[in-house]
């Protein structure tokens, strides 16, 4: 009985929750490299409005990105809580600005509905106690980020 609990659990799969308004949003928890205070940001010129500019991850320049902004959502209330995801997008890192992250959920992967939408930044939902979650493609959304 114990091995099979083991074998459960290595089976299930991991996601990053954070909210941002209402909607609670997930990276698949591979995806993330770190998660961090906001730091000092460098603007950048003649950019789209959600790139908030750049900034320094120990030596690396990562862009960072205004999250509800990125989604066309209205602009939350960030405070002490409010943080960056920083993504790793297959070799490519991008800071990711959110209002809070929530925790790091277990699931099984067939537990995703995928999205009705093709080359959608949510690529499935999932129900999780209660609560649906939007799973982002973090590739699509650097992509559509430049």
């Amino acid at each position: 009985m114990a091995d099979q609990n083991q074998n459960n659990r290595k089976s299930a799969e991991q996601l990053l929750t954070f909210s941002c308004g209402e909607q609670i949003y997930a990276f698949d928890i591979t995806s993330v490299t770190d998660i961090i205070e906001v730091p000092e940001i460098t603007k950048l010129p003649m950019v789209a409005e959600h790139i908030l500019g750049i900034m320094n991850l120990r030596g690396k320049v990562v862009p960072v990105m205004d999250f509800a902004g990125r989604m066309g959502l209205p602009k939350p209330e960030y405070d002490e809580h409010s943080c960056i995801i920083v993504v790793d997008c297959e070799g490519t890192l991008l800071g990711v600005k959110v209002p809070r992250v929530i925790d790091a959920e277990s699931y099984e992967a067939d537990e995703v509905s995928p999205s009705p939408v093709e080359n959608s930044v949510v690529i499935g939902y999932i129900e999780l106690r209660g609560r649906r979650i939007a799973v982002l493609d973090c590739l699509i959304l650097s992509e559509k980020a430049k």
